[in-house]
């Protein structure tokens, strides 16, 4: 019997070695993340681009798709409940009626809105099917995902 090893090498484009050590050096788990996150969608590791539509007629084969004007980015919202669970990660409900929580992986310290004050967060869109929520007035942003 025969064993065959195939491996596959990939070069990482001119740059990256330094941009990965810049990203690495950063202390706050939030911001770091963010660093590799735009790292990654400058190296084309990103979103995958949406699907095309199958062509139905002759004249329209290669022309580039007409740009989807449904596709919603980011969101903006005020929080009308904000909470932890019992591990310490945020949990925001929206004005929209979506809940969304802090990530297990995410670090960064998510401190409660001041009294009478509101919260307005914006999420947008992150790397590899990601979201960032952000939240007015303080630095960094918050991965997240989406309970409801």
């Amino acid at each position: 019997m025969f064993a065959c090893l195939i491996q596959t090498v990939y070069a990482a484009p001119p740059g990256a070695d330094t941009e990965f050590a810049k990203c690495a050096g950063i202390e706050n788990a939030a911001e770091r993340l963010k660093c590799y996150d735009a790292m990654a969608d400058r190296l084309g590791f990103g979103l995958p681009p949406p699907p095309r539509e199958p062509v139905t007629r002759n004249e329209d084969y290669g022309k580039p798709p007409p740009p989807r004007t449904s596709e919603v980015k980011e969101i903006t919202a005020t929080v009308v409940e904000f909470s932890k669970t019992p591990r310490g990660r945020a949990v925001f409900v929206l004005d929209n009626g979506q809940t969304w929580r802090q990530l297990d992986a995410d670090t960064a310290d998510v401190r409660e809105p001041e009294s009478g004050r509101p919260m307005r967060v914006s999420i947008e869109t992150g790397a590899f099917g990601s979201y960032n929520l952000a939240i007015d007035g303080r630095a960094g942003s918050v991965k997240v995902r989406r309970l409801k």
